[in-house]
């Protein structure tokens, strides 16, 4: 097969940079302009649907607000810390460093920053039901994150048993 059709391993390294640097700049502009977004799409009526009437303290909409938007900038706070290590984990790949348990690490701190974005965005979901959507994806993509961190283990401890029968 012809390798000069199939686009190189660094294209795709670059370019998933690339898109962890236009992930990082829409976390700054929403951590920027956060509270002005949030409020037009929650006075619009796209956030503010639902919340626990058990609790009675979320009766009023600012409270629920207040709720929501703690949220929305703990969220973004733990996104840095998934793309600082989706960034060195990027850049440990295009080092070839690749079967390392520093990677493993780094897949360990990105899935434990998705799960606790869906801890928090389950106890948000109490003042907004979009918020219990938003935890089931950040439970999906730890999961996933998590599933290929135990495969990598896997093959880090096979390649070190490989090496010493070697």
């Amino acid at each position: 097969m012809n390798n000069s059709s199939k686009p190189s391993y660094s294209l795709w390294l670059n370019l998933t940079l690339a898109a962890s640097a236009v992930f990082f700049f829409c976390c700054v502009l929403g951590d920027i302009f956060g509270y002005s977004f949030c409020k037009y799409c929650w006075n619009g009526g796209l956030f503010n649907e639902g919340y626990l009437p058990f609790l009675s303290f979320l009766e009023n909409e600012n409270v629920r607000f207040i709720v929501f938007m703690t949220c929305f900038y703990l969220s973004t706070g733990i996104s840095y810390i998934i793309i600082y290590g989706v960034v060195n984990l990027l850049l440990n790949l295009k080092k070839e460093i690749v079967f390392e348990k520093v990677n493993t690490r780094y897949m360990s701190m990105i899935s434990i920053c998705c799960f606790l974005i869906c801890l928090v965005c389950i106890i948000g979901a109490c003042a907004s039901y979009v918020l219990f959507l938003i935890s089931l994806i950040g439970l999906f993509v730890g999961l996933i994150v998590q599933c290929v961190r135990l495969v990598m283990d896997k093959a880090i401890d096979m390649r070190t048993e490989l090496d010493l029968t070697v």
